[in-house]
């Protein structure tokens, strides 16, 4: 039986295929179970996965202490690479984060595990991204910015 994290992976996953652009998935499960390696030929992408089923906005994603390691081996393992967050919000859609964006809503020096991120979509409009103590990401994240933001440098 397909359980629901990994059908959700697989929508994510086959949009990127069908992006059209030659591409290597490595699955970097000795890192972490839901981080995965894209190789464009002209950049190294690293994307960890989250998941979450509640059918309708505004979805919530925590981060935990083992996802919070893994991203921080990341950078010394792979140099150059770029860090992504994949926020699965069921079947809505996918709000793809860079590091950099991610990292200006949440609180970096007491580190990331345990803190709460939300993500928010009104009908037919773009994702809207808070952490904690409701700290919003600047702007927004359109809905059809998966996968491409994994080609923009």
């Amino acid at each position: 039986m397909i359980n629901d994290q990994e059908f959700l992976h697989g929508a994510a996953f086959l949009r990127l295929i069908d992006h059209g652009e030659q591409i290597t998935i490595t699955h970097a499960s000795w890192i972490h179970p839901s981080i995965y390696l894209v190789d464009t030929g002209n950049s190294q992408s690293a994307i960890l996965f989250k998941v979450s089923k509640k059918p309708k906005s505004a979805w919530s994603f925590t981060l935990s202490s083992q996802e919070e390691s893994s991203l921080e081996i990341l950078p010394s393992k792979y140099d150059g690479i770029s860090l992504f967050l994949a926020l699965i919000c069921h079947k809505d859609g996918i709000c793809c984060i860079p590091q950099k964006r991610l990292w200006s809503v949440l609180d970096t020096d007491t580190g990331i595990a345990g803190q709460h991120i939300s993500v928010f979509r009104k009908p037919h409009g773009s994702y809207h991204v808070s952490g904690p103590g409701r700290q919003k990401m600047e702007q927004t994240v359109p809905q059809n910015d998966w996968p491409r933001v994994l080609f923009c440098k």
